[in-house]
Protein backbone atom coordinates (compact mmCIF):
# COMPACT_ATOMS: atom_id res chain seq x y z
CA UNK A 1 0.00 0.00 0.00
CA UNK A 2 1.31 3.38 -1.18
CA UNK A 3 2.07 6.06 1.68
CA UNK A 4 0.15 8.86 2.39
CA UNK A 5 1.47 11.66 3.77
CA UNK A 6 -0.50 14.10 5.15
CA UNK A 7 -0.33 17.83 4.60
CA UNK A 8 2.08 20.06 7.07
CA UNK A 9 0.56 22.68 9.53
CA UNK A 10 -0.06 25.86 9.21
CA UNK A 11 -0.93 28.53 11.44
CA UNK A 12 -4.70 29.54 11.47
CA UNK A 13 -5.40 25.52 11.42
CA UNK A 14 -7.32 23.74 13.05
CA UNK A 15 -7.00 20.69 15.49
CA UNK A 16 -9.16 18.42 16.55
CA UNK A 17 -9.46 16.57 19.97
CA UNK A 18 -10.60 13.03 20.64
CA UNK A 19 -10.37 10.74 23.50
CA UNK A 20 -11.04 7.46 22.37
CA UNK A 21 -9.36 5.91 25.01
CA UNK A 22 -8.89 7.24 28.59
CA UNK A 23 -11.84 9.41 29.94
CA UNK A 24 -10.20 13.23 30.52
CA UNK A 25 -12.51 12.89 34.02
CA UNK A 26 -13.72 16.41 33.65
CA UNK A 27 -14.97 17.90 37.15
CA UNK A 28 -13.80 15.17 39.06
CA UNK A 29 -10.25 15.68 38.70
CA UNK A 30 -9.24 19.56 38.50
CA UNK A 31 -5.61 18.85 37.55
CA UNK A 32 -6.30 16.67 34.76
CA UNK A 33 -8.69 19.29 33.97
CA UNK A 34 -6.56 21.84 33.36
CA UNK A 35 -3.94 20.20 32.15
CA UNK A 36 -6.11 19.32 28.79
CA UNK A 37 -6.72 23.08 29.01
CA UNK A 38 -3.00 23.73 29.16
CA UNK A 39 -2.49 21.62 26.28
CA UNK A 40 -5.28 23.74 24.22
CA UNK A 41 -3.78 26.95 25.14
CA UNK A 42 -0.17 25.93 23.96
CA UNK A 43 -1.90 24.88 20.82
CA UNK A 44 -3.16 27.90 20.45
CA UNK A 45 -0.21 29.75 21.38
CA UNK A 46 1.39 27.89 18.14
CA UNK A 47 -1.04 30.48 15.94
CA UNK A 48 -3.63 27.37 16.22
CA UNK A 49 -7.16 26.85 16.14
CA UNK A 50 -8.52 23.88 18.76
CA UNK A 51 -11.99 22.44 18.42
CA UNK A 52 -13.23 19.25 20.23
CA UNK A 53 -16.73 18.75 21.42
CA UNK A 54 -18.66 17.86 24.69
CA UNK A 55 -18.00 13.60 23.91
CA UNK A 56 -13.97 14.54 24.50
CA UNK A 57 -15.07 14.59 28.40
CA UNK A 58 -17.63 11.79 28.48
CA UNK A 59 -16.67 9.26 30.95
CA UNK A 60 -17.98 5.44 31.01
CA UNK A 61 -16.19 3.21 33.61
CA UNK A 62 -12.44 4.45 32.44
CA UNK A 63 -13.09 4.77 29.30
CA UNK A 64 -13.73 8.34 27.29
CA UNK A 65 -17.08 7.49 26.87
CA UNK A 66 -18.74 4.55 25.61
CA UNK A 67 -17.91 2.60 22.51
CA UNK A 68 -20.60 3.79 20.29
CA UNK A 69 -19.97 7.36 21.47
CA UNK A 70 -16.22 7.19 21.15
CA UNK A 71 -16.39 5.91 17.36
CA UNK A 72 -18.70 8.42 16.96
CA UNK A 73 -17.20 11.36 17.95
CA UNK A 74 -13.77 10.17 16.11
CA UNK A 75 -15.24 9.97 12.69
CA UNK A 76 -17.30 13.13 13.50
CA UNK A 77 -14.23 14.98 14.28
CA UNK A 78 -12.10 13.79 11.07
CA UNK A 79 -15.18 14.66 8.63
CA UNK A 80 -14.93 18.10 9.45
CA UNK A 81 -12.89 19.64 6.39
CA UNK A 82 -11.33 22.67 8.92
CA UNK A 83 -9.46 20.17 11.09
CA UNK A 84 -6.03 19.14 10.01
CA UNK A 85 -4.60 17.25 12.78
CA UNK A 86 -6.54 15.20 15.13
CA UNK A 87 -4.76 14.64 18.24
CA UNK A 88 -5.66 12.06 21.15
CA UNK A 89 -6.44 13.96 24.54
CA UNK A 90 -3.93 10.66 26.42
CA UNK A 91 -3.68 7.02 26.31
CA UNK A 92 -5.60 4.66 28.12
CA UNK A 93 -6.71 0.93 27.53
CA UNK A 94 -9.75 0.69 25.55
CA UNK A 95 -8.79 1.94 22.04
CA UNK A 96 -9.21 -0.98 20.50
CA UNK A 97 -13.09 -1.20 21.02
CA UNK A 98 -12.96 1.23 18.37
CA UNK A 99 -11.06 -0.67 15.79
CA UNK A 100 -13.63 -1.97 14.12
CA UNK A 101 -16.04 1.09 14.18
CA UNK A 102 -12.77 3.81 12.81
CA UNK A 103 -14.22 5.00 9.09
CA UNK A 104 -10.85 4.16 7.44
CA UNK A 105 -12.57 4.18 4.07
CA UNK A 106 -13.22 8.03 5.23
CA UNK A 107 -9.76 8.65 6.16
CA UNK A 108 -8.14 7.42 3.02
CA UNK A 109 -10.37 9.85 0.86
CA UNK A 110 -9.50 13.13 3.43
CA UNK A 111 -5.85 12.33 4.76
CA UNK A 112 -4.87 14.75 7.81
CA UNK A 113 -2.59 14.27 10.60
CA UNK A 114 -3.03 12.04 12.98
CA UNK A 115 -1.44 11.98 16.72
CA UNK A 116 -1.31 9.42 19.87
CA UNK A 117 0.60 8.21 22.64
CA UNK A 118 0.47 4.64 24.62
CA UNK A 119 -2.75 3.10 24.32
CA UNK A 120 -3.06 5.93 21.44
CA UNK A 121 -0.82 3.15 18.95
CA UNK A 122 -3.72 1.39 18.78
CA UNK A 123 -5.08 3.73 16.37
CA UNK A 124 -1.66 5.25 15.41
CA UNK A 125 -0.82 1.76 13.82
CA UNK A 126 -4.64 0.23 12.67
CA UNK A 127 -4.49 3.70 10.61
CA UNK A 128 -1.45 3.42 9.28
CA UNK A 129 -2.22 -0.10 8.18
CA UNK A 130 -5.75 0.32 6.71
CA UNK A 131 -4.98 3.20 5.13
CA UNK A 132 -1.73 3.73 4.08
CA UNK A 133 -1.81 7.11 5.80
CA UNK A 134 1.25 8.22 7.93
CA UNK A 135 0.76 8.90 11.49
CA UNK A 136 2.52 9.61 14.38
CA UNK A 137 3.45 8.44 18.00
CA UNK A 138 4.93 10.36 20.99
CA UNK A 139 2.86 13.38 21.66
CA UNK A 140 -0.69 13.78 23.05
CA UNK A 141 -2.19 16.75 25.00
CA UNK A 142 -2.52 15.93 27.75
CA UNK A 143 0.75 14.73 28.41
CA UNK A 144 3.10 16.78 25.57
CA UNK A 145 1.53 19.77 24.89
CA UNK A 146 -0.26 19.90 28.36
CA UNK A 147 3.03 19.19 30.46
CA UNK A 148 6.42 21.76 30.87
CA UNK A 149 7.86 21.32 27.29
CA UNK A 150 11.95 21.18 26.42
CA UNK A 151 13.69 23.30 23.67
CA UNK A 152 14.80 19.84 22.02
CA UNK A 153 11.01 18.91 21.98
CA UNK A 154 9.44 21.48 20.79
CA UNK A 155 12.12 22.14 17.84
CA UNK A 156 11.03 18.53 16.77
CA UNK A 157 7.48 18.58 17.06
CA UNK A 158 7.34 22.11 14.75
CA UNK A 159 10.09 20.49 12.60
CA UNK A 160 7.70 17.34 12.25
CA UNK A 161 4.28 19.54 12.07
CA UNK A 162 5.41 22.31 10.39
CA UNK A 163 8.39 22.00 8.37
CA UNK A 164 7.76 18.35 7.89
CA UNK A 165 10.86 17.18 7.41
CA UNK A 166 13.06 16.29 10.89
CA UNK A 167 16.25 14.74 9.88
CA UNK A 168 19.37 13.73 12.30
CA UNK A 169 17.89 13.15 15.59
CA UNK A 170 19.79 13.90 18.80
CA UNK A 171 19.52 13.17 22.27
CA UNK A 172 17.49 15.68 24.42
CA UNK A 173 19.78 17.59 26.68
CA UNK A 174 17.80 19.00 28.90
CA UNK A 175 16.04 14.93 29.24
CA UNK A 176 14.56 14.08 32.97
CA UNK A 177 11.91 11.78 34.16
CA UNK A 178 9.07 13.76 35.70
CA UNK A 179 8.60 11.26 39.04
CA UNK A 180 12.17 10.31 39.46
CA UNK A 181 14.12 13.86 39.63
CA UNK A 182 16.97 11.50 40.94
CA UNK A 183 17.10 9.07 38.00
CA UNK A 184 20.26 10.12 36.00
CA UNK A 185 19.73 10.53 31.57
CA UNK A 186 20.27 7.10 30.25
CA UNK A 187 21.50 8.29 27.05
CA UNK A 188 21.54 6.20 23.80
CA UNK A 189 22.84 2.83 23.71
CA UNK A 190 23.91 0.30 21.22
CA UNK A 191 22.93 -2.84 21.62
CA UNK A 192 23.31 -4.71 19.01
CA UNK A 193 25.58 -3.09 15.90
CA UNK A 194 24.44 -2.85 12.23
CA UNK A 195 23.52 -0.30 10.10
CA UNK A 196 19.14 -0.09 8.58
CA UNK A 197 17.15 2.15 6.49
CA UNK A 198 12.98 1.40 6.43
CA UNK A 199 9.37 2.30 7.22
CA UNK A 200 8.70 2.66 10.96
CA UNK A 201 6.31 1.24 12.90
CA UNK A 202 5.48 0.75 16.79
CA UNK A 203 4.41 1.73 20.05
CA UNK A 204 3.69 0.84 23.29
CA UNK A 205 5.05 -3.07 22.99
CA UNK A 206 1.74 -4.23 25.06
CA UNK A 207 -0.47 -2.79 22.67
CA UNK A 208 1.47 -3.44 19.62
CA UNK A 209 1.14 -7.52 20.80
CA UNK A 210 -2.60 -6.03 21.07
CA UNK A 211 -3.06 -4.93 17.59
CA UNK A 212 -0.80 -8.07 16.03
CA UNK A 213 -3.92 -10.72 17.66
CA UNK A 214 -6.58 -8.37 16.48
CA UNK A 215 -5.34 -7.81 13.04
CA UNK A 216 -4.69 -4.10 12.77
CA UNK A 217 -0.86 -3.96 12.67
CA UNK A 218 0.88 -3.28 9.89
CA UNK A 219 3.24 -5.95 7.78
CA UNK A 220 6.66 -5.96 9.57
CA UNK A 221 8.78 -7.38 7.28
CA UNK A 222 11.35 -4.57 5.56
CA UNK A 223 10.30 -2.45 8.87
CA UNK A 224 12.14 -0.89 12.10
CA UNK A 225 10.47 -1.66 15.22
CA UNK A 226 10.31 1.41 17.90
CA UNK A 227 9.11 0.03 20.94
CA UNK A 228 8.34 1.94 24.54
CA UNK A 229 6.26 -0.02 27.62
CA UNK A 230 5.17 0.48 31.27
CA UNK A 231 4.89 -3.15 32.65
CA UNK A 232 7.73 -4.99 34.47
CA UNK A 233 10.36 -6.19 32.79
CA UNK A 234 8.94 -9.90 32.99
CA UNK A 235 5.91 -9.14 31.03
CA UNK A 236 7.78 -6.92 28.62
CA UNK A 237 9.40 -10.42 28.28
CA UNK A 238 6.01 -12.33 27.46
CA UNK A 239 5.02 -9.34 24.81
CA UNK A 240 8.79 -9.60 23.11
CA UNK A 241 8.52 -13.96 22.93
CA UNK A 242 4.59 -13.79 21.49
CA UNK A 243 6.22 -11.07 18.86
CA UNK A 244 8.64 -13.92 18.09
CA UNK A 245 6.65 -16.76 18.05
CA UNK A 246 4.18 -14.53 15.81
CA UNK A 247 7.28 -14.54 13.43
CA UNK A 248 6.89 -10.43 13.59
CA UNK A 249 10.36 -10.55 13.99
CA UNK A 250 10.88 -11.98 10.46
CA UNK A 251 12.02 -9.83 7.97
CA UNK A 252 12.58 -6.91 10.33
CA UNK A 253 15.51 -4.70 9.34
CA UNK A 254 16.05 -2.99 12.77
CA UNK A 255 14.76 -2.15 15.85
CA UNK A 256 14.39 0.99 18.45
CA UNK A 257 14.01 0.77 21.78
CA UNK A 258 12.74 3.82 23.64
CA UNK A 259 12.47 4.20 27.72
CA UNK A 260 10.44 1.45 29.56
CA UNK A 261 8.87 3.43 32.47
CA UNK A 262 8.31 0.83 35.98
CA UNK A 263 10.14 -1.88 34.46
CA UNK A 264 12.16 -3.12 37.97
CA UNK A 265 10.36 -5.53 39.23
CA UNK A 266 10.47 -5.23 43.18
CA UNK A 267 12.31 -7.75 45.77
CA UNK A 268 14.20 -9.40 43.02
CA UNK A 269 17.84 -9.56 42.85
CA UNK A 270 19.73 -10.05 39.75
CA UNK A 271 16.89 -9.31 37.42
CA UNK A 272 17.16 -8.79 33.86
CA UNK A 273 17.01 -5.47 32.35
CA UNK A 274 14.81 -4.83 29.22
CA UNK A 275 17.54 -4.92 26.98
CA UNK A 276 18.62 -8.23 28.35
CA UNK A 277 15.36 -9.60 27.49
CA UNK A 278 15.20 -7.76 23.87
CA UNK A 279 18.59 -9.29 23.32
CA UNK A 280 17.43 -12.78 24.39
CA UNK A 281 13.78 -13.04 22.34
CA UNK A 282 16.03 -11.88 19.04
CA UNK A 283 18.94 -13.76 19.48
CA UNK A 284 18.18 -15.63 16.25
CA UNK A 285 17.97 -12.59 14.53
CA UNK A 286 21.23 -10.08 13.30
CA UNK A 287 18.70 -6.74 12.98
CA UNK A 288 21.07 -3.83 14.94
CA UNK A 289 19.43 -2.60 18.12
CA UNK A 290 19.58 1.21 18.96
CA UNK A 291 18.24 1.86 22.47
CA UNK A 292 17.16 5.57 23.02
CA UNK A 293 15.58 8.01 25.84
CA UNK A 294 13.29 10.23 23.92
CA UNK A 295 10.15 8.32 23.52
CA UNK A 296 8.18 6.41 26.47
CA UNK A 297 6.03 6.99 29.78
CA UNK A 298 6.92 10.44 31.99
CA UNK A 299 8.76 12.17 30.52
CA UNK A 300 9.17 14.49 26.96
CA UNK A 301 8.67 13.01 24.18
CA UNK A 302 9.77 13.29 20.48
CA UNK A 303 7.60 12.33 17.44
CA UNK A 304 7.90 9.38 15.53
CA UNK A 305 6.16 9.45 12.16
CA UNK A 306 5.00 5.54 11.81
CA UNK A 307 4.99 5.17 8.18
CA UNK A 308 7.90 7.06 8.04
CA UNK A 309 11.69 5.85 6.92
CA UNK A 310 13.87 6.19 9.42
CA UNK A 311 18.14 5.36 9.49
CA UNK A 312 19.90 3.81 12.16
CA UNK A 313 23.23 3.31 12.54
CA UNK A 314 23.07 1.63 16.42
CA UNK A 315 26.94 1.39 16.77
CA UNK A 316 27.41 5.28 15.99
CA UNK A 317 24.51 5.45 18.27
CA UNK A 318 22.70 7.79 14.78
CA UNK A 319 18.75 7.93 14.52
CA UNK A 320 17.40 10.31 11.39
CA UNK A 321 13.94 10.41 9.97
CA UNK A 322 14.38 10.13 5.93
CA UNK A 323 12.43 12.21 3.50
CA UNK A 324 9.01 14.41 4.46
CA UNK A 325 6.95 13.98 7.28
CA UNK A 326 4.49 16.56 5.93
CA UNK A 327 3.82 17.66 2.42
Amino acid sequence: MKTIIPERLRKGDTVGIVSPSGNVAKGKHKERTKQFMDGVKRLESWGLKVKYNKAVFAEHWYSGGTREQRIRDFNSIWKDPKVKMVIMSQGGYTANQTLDGIDYGMIRKNPKMFVGFSDGTTLVNAIYAKTGLMTYMGPDLMWTFGKPMDKAVEDNLRRTFFEGKVGEIKPNPDWKHRKDKKMKKPGWKCLRPGKASGTLVGGHVGVVCGNMLAGYFPDTKNKIMILEGTEGVDQTDWYLHAMRLNGSFNGLKGMILGFFDGSKLDGMKNQPSVPDVVLEATKDYKFPILQIAELGHNLPNFAFPIGGRVTIDAKKRFLSVDGRTAR
